[in-house]
């Protein structure tokens, strides 16, 4: 079965889960990073619209939400779901087809990337980097390797079409290949207490970059911690 088909297929199980903690973890991570109201928002892998739905809500009525998925099945089944929302343009394409001419302040990909092949990823980024805003960021929301490996051992009947590992030095690399840095990586938990899920944050690099440098006596590494959990929690 191609991953069409697959997809395809998958929309009853998609519509019967609806959404839940995995999406709304999504959606806080975005505002964490930056997402706001009335910004314009491209979702890789859209689905039937589940962490779509709550976009655009989140973006309101003065931002843009487009989200694409290969399942043609899967926009007909979200435009259904979704047919309030008037700030949203639903596709149905391959991403690594896609003609995009607009420009987005935030790309998310929820857990798409360990769906596509390893060797289409440098082209997937090169396109991304050119969907992005300089000002912008990509948020990548996929299982964690390890996780994922444990579970083509011992639960394969959980895995979708592909389902790859994705480790951070293969992401790494062919993000910064195409003009993307990692600005942000973790691995926490959602079902699973020793962490099932990554979330990447990537950014244009700048052409060109400033830095500027702290004031004050230098943090202690305690310090640094707080700072990063205080930016972690908001």
């Amino acid at each position: 079965m191609d991953s069409r088909a697959f997809y395809d297929d998958y929309v009853d199980r998609q519509l019967a889960v609806g959404v839940n903690s995995r999406h709304r973890c999504i959606l806080e991570w975005l505002g964490r990073f930056g997402m706001v109201a009335g910004q314009d928002v491209l979702e890789i892998g859209s689905g039937v619209g589940t962490l779509t739905g709550l976009l655009a809500q989140a973006i309101g009525p003065d931002g843009s939400v487009v989200g694409v998925d290969l399942s043609e099945k899967s926009i007909e089944a979200a435009r259904d779901r979704l047919a309030s929302f008037s700030n949203l343009d639903l596709r149905a394409a391959d991403v690594l087809e896609l003609d995009l001419e607009s420009r987005f302040d935030v790309v998310v990909l929820p857990d798409v990337l360990e769906h596509i092949p390893l060797e289409l990823h440098a082209g997937l980024f090169q396109r991304i980097a050119g969907w992005v805003r300089p000002d912008g960021f990509v948020l990548l929301h996929y299982p964690n390797p390890l996780f994922l490996e444990w579970v083509h051992e011992h639960r394969p009947e959980q895995l979708q079409e592909i389902d790859q590992p994705i480790y951070a030095d293969a992401l790494m690399t062919r993000a910064y290949a195409e003009g993307l840095y990692v600005d942000y990586l973790e691995t926490y938990s959602i079902w699973i207490e020793q962490g099932d899920y990554v979330v990447a944050v990537l950014r244009p690099v700048p052409a060109s970059p400033t830095f500027t440098e702290v004031t004050g006596p230098p943090s202690s590494i305690a310090g640094r911690l707080q700072h990063a959990m205080r930016r972690l929690l908001g």
